[in-house]
């Protein structure tokens, strides 16, 4: 289940050549994430408050066309890897309305305990909702294979 979060480019995103600045994807991707995880079944926070955190253990973004001040853009954020103690997105930025790709990226986590920052098994931890993720990211998975 891919999901989309729209975004208006803010003038502060944007730098003197009136395009979006690099170091803001990752923000972008960071809302399309979060969002993806509400829309499967818990806030962030809420998993936070259970005792799971998701850390950013690697990132990248590849940048083929520039987005620009006022554009309406629509992050679709997809999982590409999940296990027990690691998940991976996928994020694809669009003008909304339009077919074009902007820009990619990826982003992998490791779920870790909120206390100690230590690696933990989000299975054992929240196994209901580890169901529902598993559920979300065979389907993302699937679609992409196909």
């Amino acid at each position: 289940m891919a999901n989309t979060t729209e975004i208006v480019v803010r003038y502060a995103e944007t730098d003197q050549m009136g395009v979006v600045h690099h170091a803001v994807y990752p923000i972008w991707f960071e809302i399309a994430r979060t969002e993806y995880i509400k829309a499967v079944g818990m806030s962030y926070s809420e998993m936070e408050r259970e005792g799971v955190m998701l850390p950013v253990t690697a990132i990248s973004c590849r940048y083929r066309l520039p987005a620009k001040y006022d554009d309406v853009l629509e992050i679709t954020a997809r999982i590409t890897r999940f296990s027990p103690a690691r998940i991976e997105f996928v994020y694809e930025v669009r003008r909304k309305g339009e077919q074009e790709i902007l820009t990619t990226g990826t982003s992998a986590h490791g779920f870790v305990d909120s206390k100690t920052f230590r690696p933990l098994n989000f299975k054992r931890a929240l196994p209901e909702f580890y169901a529902v993720m598993e559920e979300h990211a065979n389907k993302d998975m699937a679609a992409e294979n196909n």
